[in-house]
């Protein structure tokens, strides 16, 4: 009986993940040839603009303020880098409110939601399964908040190898890095910031020079209260169009739902959560199968 027991309560945790998609048994340095990454946009006239490492206590009243605008951003977010965002919450002007509901925030109020991994790690030098973790993880924080999966990501630091590059292709993600750092992590100063933007648009050929792709972070006071109305304004000077990181590139920015995917599992944010639980304690697990 404990052996049968054991069995189904393995079998159902990995049933959990199964609309994950699969890696694919090729070649890592040829995968990794092919695998494309995208700094700027596919036409001109357009600026996509992206925020990292959140969500955090700003998160909601900047997604709020934007969306006022008429101002689409894209997210790419962390499970557990600045907060946890299973566990915990946060105060906003509309009372508090956990941080899955600010990501379904995000998602209702037409903001793209995108992977930063989950524990914001270098994916350089990580195995297979280790990458993994950071992707299908992430992936099910998401589908918990939205019930849907990301198809874009960012690599911490922008950097990738052959390794995490091929698990990420196999895995349906688009590599977006940026072409616009702001450099706002560092807290030089609005003045520093403009300058970083502005040696970039500055040099814009008009119909001519591709859309941009622009990096922020929505964890620093700073970026959310003072750059990004400077930016905004700026940017709509120039006579761009705000888009989404999806709409800049021309790709879908979510994974086919489980349903029309390779696995006939449903997912639900319910299951969700036994595949969390699973995935995060897996290496605690020690089984004693002696006297099974």
């Amino acid at each position: 009986m404990r052996t049968t027991s054991l069995f189904l309560t393995l079998a159902y945790a990995a049933s959990m993940v199964m609309a994950r998609p699969t890696i694919r048994a090729e070649p890592v340095a040829e995968v990794a040839e092919t695998y494309t990454s995208y700094s700027s946009c596919n036409r001109p006239g357009v600026f996509a603009l992206t925020f990292d490492d959140g969500p955090d206590k700003y998160s909601w009243g900047l997604a709020k303020t934007l969306h006022d605008q008429g101002i689409k951003a894209t997210f790419f977010i962390n499970g557990a880098n600045s907060v946890n965002v299973l566990e915990e919450s946060t105060t906003t002007e509309e009372g508090e409110k956990t941080y899955l509901e600010v990501i379904k925030q995000y998602y209702d109020q037409g903001h793209e939601i995108a992977s930063h991994t989950y524990e914001h790690k270098d994916l350089k030098g990580l195995t297979v399964e280790e990458v993994e973790y950071q992707m299908n993880t992430q992936s099910d924080v998401i589908f918990k908040a939205i019930g849907k999966r990301p198809a874009l990501m960012r690599p911490p630091e922008g950097v990738t190898d052959d390794v995490s590059a091929k698990v990420l292709k196999d895995l349906g993600y688009h590599n977006i890095l940026w072409d616009i750092d702001t450099n706002d992590w560092r807290h030089l100063g609005l003045s520093t910031e403009q300058k970083n933007v502005k040696e970039v648009l500055d040099e814009d050929i008009a119909n001519v020079t591709m859309g941009h792709i622009s990096l922020e972070h929505d964890i620093h006071e700073d970026t959310v209260n003072t750059l990004v109305p400077w930016l905004t304004e700026y940017v709509k000077s120039k006579g761009l169009t705000f888009v989404t990181v999806s709409d800049c590139i021309g790709v879908e920015p979510y994974q086919p739902d489980a349903s029309t995917g390779a696995s006939n599992t449903t997912t639900t944010p319910a299951t969700v959560d036994a595949a969390l639980t699973a995935d995060i304690n897996l290496s605690t697990i020690d089984i004693d199968l002696t006297n099974l």
